[in-house]
């Protein structure tokens, strides 16, 4: 990927202010004069940052050590090294526990929807039993206080759930009076990658500008986060204050929706233990203890039916969505039906979904803040989202529906970058406020161009988009004409398949296959649009030249083709461009994909040039750094291999 010069922060907030408001008028001539504002900022994830997790000295996305960055970046203004942890795993107090009547009746509260009746009624007799035999107990360790309440259960049907135990225990701990709780820093101003800089800028940018060029107010929602969403609130809302914007915590979680829904906030702490450790990535106990003014937070906002929070979201310019898992940002604002679908969305995504449509608000987000921007309908079609799995799984074997965390996440610890998910897909999408076809993230390093063609196909849609690591595509308003423009911003690119024209093969007996298909790679300062007809144009900066096609017809081959981490698709098409190929042919041989077996069958992809196909790469600035290359109008063809992964004649068409 390409690297970046580092600026110093007292002169690189001007030089991103210039280039930010060229990129928003537009790099190509012809479209300058009518870049509406930005609507959206999708951002495929895995930017590189400057936090307080490597140490006091200076880290390795840092311009200066923790000293420095405390006294110089406004964001931090008050504060001082003994309020921050500079420590990721950040140890927790140890936490006792009391047997009491009070704490028994606690735990007779927790509402039944969270806790099955039988195995609430058995540890509540079982806690009666204890309190009656020995007394009240105070300040006891937990191994201490299971000793009291176990028994060992007559059946699997009688051992408790994580969420379970987690509930429990919240029932019974013991306060922490004398807890301080120190934060996790982040800083945009001393950062020094210049791509993630300049992504939180245009987030920033973007909000300011809706609101009158004034210091905008934009929420972040943490629902999405692997261990639980408090956990990553100071990172990102640090990260946007140091970039210039007011910045406010919305603790929206799939606890706090089920809680709203149930107009049962005096419950609030229980049902965030129940939803946060509902097969969770790790266990956490008591958070509103670890955390507790992101909970009294959350409790206030809970409170009279949202109505606080309601009103703070009619106030926002713009809200960002964090990482992780993007099922859990559906749950925190869309509520499920009686068929345990994701079809109810709440009164705060209908604010949400109102003020972005009119141009009020912008909708930002990284990985799975990417991903839960898409829905609504595109040509009267439901736009879906997807999740989990890698290429190799969805041309196999498809899709199966999303039904949230329980159906995404297999077991405790477990993610994509340790384990292999199978694909999903949410039919009816996410939040609703991009609709021009499927999202994806992570895109060219996780080798997800099959993943997103395939889901793209069947779910009827025109287009897919899929947004490289440390990137950004920023989505405008739609123009006067009902045109809405596409840029990129970052260190990689945005692909972009068109299957309007393609077609498909798959039944029992064969593997999906398909052609016809469009491919178009976009690197910062390239082009797309859709009209009001929903007709795609893209145009690849003029300043870059154009690769030509070699006089000889040549093909290019790349195996383990969609292996996660190898870029090899995107390899694939990138030798193409620099030896004038007219086709490149892929396979999944030799893959090495430790947790993704790709050889039952191997699957290839066909790359062909035809008369439409541009690729275009700027000058390298040396012969060790070789620029990016982009590409319009590339032909591409998934195919289970039937001929020991072969590649076709040199320039034959698909």
């Amino acid at each position: 990927m390409p690297t970046h010069a580092s600026f110093s922060p007292l002169w690189r907030g001007a030089l991103f202010a210039i280039a930010l408001g060229c990129l928003m008028m537009g790099s190509q001539d012809t479209w300058a004069d009518a870049m509406p504002p930005i609507a959206n900022v999708v951002i495929g994830g895995a930017e590189r940052r400057c936090s307080s997790y490597s140490g006091t000295s200076q880290g390795r996305d840092c311009m200066a050590d923790w000293d420095t960055i405390l006294a110089q970046d406004p964001a931090f203004k008050g504060l001082t090294r003994d309020d921050l942890s500079f420590d990721a795993e950040n140890a927790t107090p140890a936490f006792t526990y009391s047997l009491t009547q009070a704490r028994v009746d606690a735990l007779r509260n927790v509402p039944m929807r969270l806790f099955d009746a039988r195995r609430k009624s058995l540890v509540l007799a079982r806690s009666v039993q204890a309190l009656q035999a020995s007394g009240p107990q105070q300040h006891l360790t937990w191994p201490a206080l299971e000793s009291l309440l176990s028994q060992p259960p007559a059946s699997d049907a009688d051992r408790l759930t994580l969420a379970e135990g987690a509930m429990l225990r919240s029932a019974f701990v013991d306060p922490l009076p004398h807890y301080r709780r120190k934060l996790q820093g982040r800083s945009t101003v001393f950062s020094s990658n210049t791509a993630s800089v300049a992504i939180t800028h245009a987030i920033v940018a973007a909000a300011r500008a809706l609101n009158q060029g004034r210091k905008p107010l934009i929420g972040v929602v943490t629902a999405s986060a692997g261990s639980h969403p408090f956990a990553d609130r100071d990172i990102n809302v640090f990260m946007l204050q140091s970039a210039g914007a007011d910045v406010v915590y919305l603790p929206l979680d799939g606890g706090s929706r089920q809680a709203l829904d149930a107009d049962d906030c005096a419950h609030l702490r229980y049902y965030y233990d129940s939803y946060t450790n509902t097969r969770p990535e790790r266990v956490v106990y008591h958070a509103d203890l670890l955390f507790p003014d992101l909970a009294q937070q959350q409790q206030a906002l809970c409170a009279n039916r949202g109505q606080a929070l309601n009103e703070l979201l009619g106030r926002l310019n713009g809200i960002y969505f964090s990482g992780g898992n993007q099922a859990r940002h559906l749950e925190s604002l869309v509520s499920q039906d009686a068929a345990g679908n994701y079809t109810l969305p709440s009164a705060q995504l209908a604010i949400l979904q109102r003020r972005h449509a009119l141009g009020q608000l912008v909708v930002a987000g990284t990985s799975a803040g990417n991903h839960i921007q898409g829905g609504s309908l595109w040509q009267g079609k439901p736009v879906p989202m997807v999740g989990g799995g890698s290429s190799y799984d969805a041309l196999k074997n498809g899709f199966a529906q999303g039904r949230g965390v329980a159906g995404d996440t297999a077991e405790l610890g477990q993610t994509e970058l340790n384990a292999n998910f199978s694909p999903v897909i949410y039919p009816l999408g996410g939040l609703g406020v991009f609709r021009f076809g499927v999202l994806d993230s992570h895109f060219s390093r996780r080798a997800r161009e099959g993943r997103l063609v395939r889901a793209t196909f069947d779910s009827a849609m025109h287009y897919g988009f899929g947004v490289d690591e440390n990137t950004a595509l920023l989505v405008s308003q739609p123009d006067a004409a009902g045109t809405t423009h596409f840029s990129v911003l970052g260190a990689g690119g945005v692909f972009i398949a068109d299957v309007r024209h393609a077609q498909a093969q798959s039944h029992p007996q064969k593997h999906f296959s398909i052609q016809g298909v469009q491919a178009h790679y976009l690197l910062s300062g390239d082009m797309a649009r859709i009209d009001a007809t929903g007709d795609l144009q893209v145009t690849l900066s003029s300043s870059a030249p154009v690769l030509p096609l070699a006089t000889a017809p040549a093909v290019v081959v790349q195996d383990r083709l969609l292996d996660t981490g190898s870029y090899n698709f995107l390899n694939l098409a990138t030798a193409m461009g620099r030896t004038g190929a007219a086709q490149g042919y892929g396979s999944t041989h030799n893959s090495a994909d430790p947790l993704n077996p790709q050889n039952k069958p191997y699957y290839s992809a066909t790359l062909s040039r035809d008369t439409h196909t541009v690729f275009r790469a700027a000058v390298a600035p040396d012969a060790n750094t070789p620029s990016p290359v982009a590409y319009t109008g590339l032909r591409v063809q998934f195919s289970p291999c039937t001929d020991g992964c072969q590649p076709t004649k040199p320039g034959l068409s698909q």
